[in-house]
């Protein structure tokens, strides 16, 4: 097969990663490269697509895991947990309360839904979405105790699964719109001990 690129962004070196569809060695390990140039872009090649999703999540944990680290605790629902009730965190470009944000993902995941969905995606995006989990958790693990500051040794800061990989992408696709809506779940909560009436009934829709 031709070697696949990608650019992605900044940091600086080269670098080779094996990479298998169950894990970095084994009988059917393939090799990526990752060269950086002097501005920090990096530039990857790869024998398959798997293999291109492994380089580029590793590549961009380089620039970005603390970020990536963040990110998975909301689509974990963990924020409050780690972070802080009313402490506010990102959410659809927003800022929220983290026991609102929680509030919403717990109210909106369906990870069976997601699954199932998921099964009718083609299988070079499953093997690329097994790529990038498997990309993202070798970089934690190479870097274990080396990472920046903000989440180094963090103890929210945890490999990535599937069903999590399937939560980004779900989060991502409703930013702009039933995500906007995580305001109404406190508005909810408040009212549960009121009378059914002072919510009207049209206020929000049930996510399906």
């Amino acid at each position: 097969m031709r070697p696949l690129t990608a650019t992605l962004t900044p940091l600086a070196a080269a670098a080779l990663l094996a990479a298998c569809a169950t894990g970095p060695t084994g009988p059917d390990a393939r090799t990526a490269t990752i060269q950086r140039t002097a501005n920090g872009v990096p530039h990857i090649s790869a024998p398959d697509p798997e293999t291109l999703a492994y380089a580029m999540a590793y590549a961009y944990a380089q620039d970005n895991v603390c970020m990536t680290a963040d990110q998975l605790v909301t689509v974990r629902g963990e924020r409050a947990r780690w972070f802080g009730g009313a402490t506010p965190g990102l959410l659809a470009r927003r800022m929220f309360p983290n026991e609102q944000i929680d509030l919403f993902i717990a109210a909106h995941m369906d990870d069976a839904a997601l699954e199932r969905a998921w099964m009718g995606a083609s299988a070079e995006s499953q093997a690329m979405a097994r790529g990038a989990v498997a990309g993202y958790n070798r970089y934690l693990a190479d870097q274990a105790g080396k990472l920046p500051a903000a989440c180094n040794s963090q103890p929210w800061v945890k490999p990535m699964t599937l069903a999590e990989f399937r939560r980004q992408g779900e989060l991502t696709a409703v930013q702009a719109a039933t995500a906007a809506l995580a305001s109404a779940a406190v508005l909810l909560r408040a009212s549960a001990s009121s009378p059914p009436m002072i919510l009207p009934a049209r206020s929000c829709s049930p996510s399906t």
